[in-house]
């Protein structure tokens, strides 16, 4: 009997954003190639639109070929956080509305992340109220806003109301501002990703994120990108230079409370998030269309789980966190 399976996190990319990237002359735009179209999101990088990336009954097939269940969209890089905050608003609000939509005519088999327009942080508050009361499962946040951190305190009203409103947030990597020299060699998904995920995740706990809102249901993508394999310097270094002095919760018990996903293809790999994160904090992901479902798949399978942990990890854990019927 196959395992049921909840993909929290899979991308797709609705036609609003679409014709909204189409339009634009600089970076983050779509671009056509050789009669194919690519979403060009940093120097030199950028990725082609495929049929279950912009299409719901190719999406669906997809899910029905990788044994999904239920998928959990959000919206790709490079969301709206590039265009102006009046038009990041307006299109946020067409994005979401188009999520709804297709969670409505697909309820059994797709839930979805809000799209925020972070450019105008009280219009994100307001957004994020807006799309779960339509019926959104919580919202996606970038490891930056367009080259703006995370923890400027202008933001923390968004993470306010997620609390408030008792639902999560997927922290994904999008084009990296701190990392340097890794345009070539495509680096940036390679590595630059991890790192720019890593230092947001780090630099919220340092401002307190967690002191603030312990109960804070905030997924890292990439299988707790470096925090499980940096832990211990993290721990040594951070506390013989004192960061994270002030903090009420230490930094380390903060980091454990991120819940992550399966994506990594390297059964160490995720066995270190496992124990860092604990088996509660993870979640089946595919990052479809980027990765195969398989490869996560062939992951968990070798580290030869108890069927609890596995029943966990594939749907319950998912299913508590994001209130997905059973």
């Amino acid at each position: 009997m196959s395992p049921r399976r909840i993909d929290m996190h899979t991308h797709f990319l609705t036609a609003a954003l679409a014709d909204a990237l189409r339009r634009r002359n600089e970076l983050p735009q779509i671009v056509s190639r050789d009669g194919r179209e690519f979403v060009a999101y940093a120097p030199g990088v950028a990725y082609p639109l495929v049929p279950d990336m912009v299409d719901v009954d190719a999406k669906l097939a997809r899910l029905d070929e990788a044994g999904v269940d239920v998928a959990v969209l959000s919206v790709n890089i490079p969301g709206v956080d590039f265009f102006p905050a009046g038009d990041a608003q307006t299109l946020a609000r067409d994005v979401n509305d188009e999520l709804s939509d297709l969670v409505g005519r697909h309820p059994k088999r797709l839930a979805a992340l809000a799209t925020l327009p972070w450019p105008a942080p009280d219009a994100a508050a307001e957004e994020l109220r807006r799309g779960v009361g339509v019926g959104l499962k919580g919202a996606m946040t970038y490891a930056n806003v367009a080259g703006r951190p995370l923890d400027e305190p202008a933001f923390r009203v968004v993470f306010d109301t997620a609390v408030e409103l008792d639902v999560p947030m997927l922290l994904h990597p999008t084009r990296p501002i701190y990392s340097q020299n890794i345009e070539p060699h495509m680096l940036v998904p390679v590595v630059g990703f991890l790192f720019e995920t890593t230092v947001a995740a780090l630099r919220l706990v340092y401002d307190g994120l967690y002191d603030r809102h312990p109960g804070l249901k905030l997924i890292i993508g990439h299988t707790g990108s470096l925090i499980p394999h940096l832990a211990g310097r993290i721990e040594y270094e951070g506390g013989r230079l004192g960061a994270g002095a002030s903090l009420e919760i230490p930094t380390l018990e903060a980091l454990r409370r991120l819940y992550t996903d399966t994506i990594s293809g390297w059964p160490a790999a995720l066995r270190s998030a496992l124990d860092f994160h604990g088996p509660g904090r993870l979640l089946l992901g595919t990052d479809a269309p980027f990765w195969q479902a398989e490869r996560t798949y062939a992951s968990l399978e070798e580290l030869r789980l108890e069927p609890e942990v596995a029943e966990a990890i594939s749907w319950a854990n998912a299913a508590r966190l994001f209130k997905l019927a059973g």
